[in-house]
């Protein structure tokens, strides 16, 4: 399979992603928007009954697709390593076994929500610490990677094309980490829901609003039934659409970036 990768190149990748989501982007706009052959009715039994959620869903396709890219990320960043050990290049072997473990971290902690575990259901905790505690947890696991740029990534500088695409891949997930956490203490998660939310209706018309208000007045009944807190749907489009659109191409980056330096490594030894 590590030979297979070899055959990769970063441009496949990106383009891969990027077209994923573009393909993605575009039924929504058929399906939820459009509604063409009433297909919007194939999801009426779900609580957010529209192909937008079913897609960016935790554990739905977008985010399965994550889990793969920064899975191949892990091992290629593993093997990266080990050739560069074999050759005797310690810092650069040293940087990627650090992109490897971040990798695995990640896969770990999207694939089993440890967080959530820790911080949500295991202590019962206020919101503003709980999402407090939360940032923290995600700066943790940011300093893995961030401490590889910045401590080894001098050695890996020749290959600027594997530099700008970590470079973005710390972008997307900075990002989705900020709306994920910080940001729910501020107005800016509404504004990105709503300007999504308004946009739909906007191309979708008044039957979409009505739906949409429809599904909100269902969640407060549930809340009310259940006592938990559920997400609206502006909220949820933030959390589903934006969110694991980000951390897909942030994954996707990861990847990329480490076929590109093994794909430098095939050309040495060429």
């Amino acid at each position: 399979m590590l030979h297979k990768l070899e055959d990769l190149t970063p441009k496949k990748i990106v383009l891969f992603g990027v077209g994923v989501l573009t393909l993605f982007y575009f039924l929504i706009v058929l399906v939820d928007l459009f509604n063409i052959f009433n297909l919007r009715s194939v999801f009426s039994d779900f609580t957010f009954p529209f192909l937008w959620d079913y897609l960016f869903v935790e554990r739905g396709p977008v985010e399965i697709l994550q889990w793969l890219s920064l899975g191949f990320f892990a091992i290629t960043s593993g093997f990266v390593a080990g050739k560069l050990s074999d050759r005797g290049r310690v810092k650069e072997s040293i940087f990627w076994s650090l992109m490897a473990l971040t990798g695995v971290i990640m896969v770990m902690e999207d694939a089993g929500n440890m967080r959530h575990f820790f911080l949500r259901e295991s202590f019962p905790i206020n919101f503003v610490l709980t999402n407090q505690l939360e940032t923290l947890y995600f700066i943790t696991i940011a300093a893995i990677p961030l401490s590889a740029i910045f401590i080894y990534g001098k050695h890996v500088k020749h290959s600027k094309k594997t530099l700008k695409l970590l470079v973005l891949a710390v972008v997307f997930y900075g990002f989705a980490g900020f709306i994920s956490g910080p940001a729910d203490l501020t107005s800016i998660n509404y504004h990105i829901g709503n300007a999504i939310y308004e946009t739909h209706v906007f191309i979708g018309g008044e039957e979409l609003r009505e739906l949409y208000e429809q599904t909100d007045e269902e969640i407060l009944e549930l809340e009310e039934e259940q006592g938990i807190r559920w997400e609206d749907v502006r909220y949820r489009m933030k959390d589903t659409i934006v969110e694991e659109s980000s951390e897909y191409l942030g994954a996707t980056m990861f990847f990329a970036a480490a076929v590109s330096y093994l794909n430098l490594l095939k050309k040495e030894e060429s």
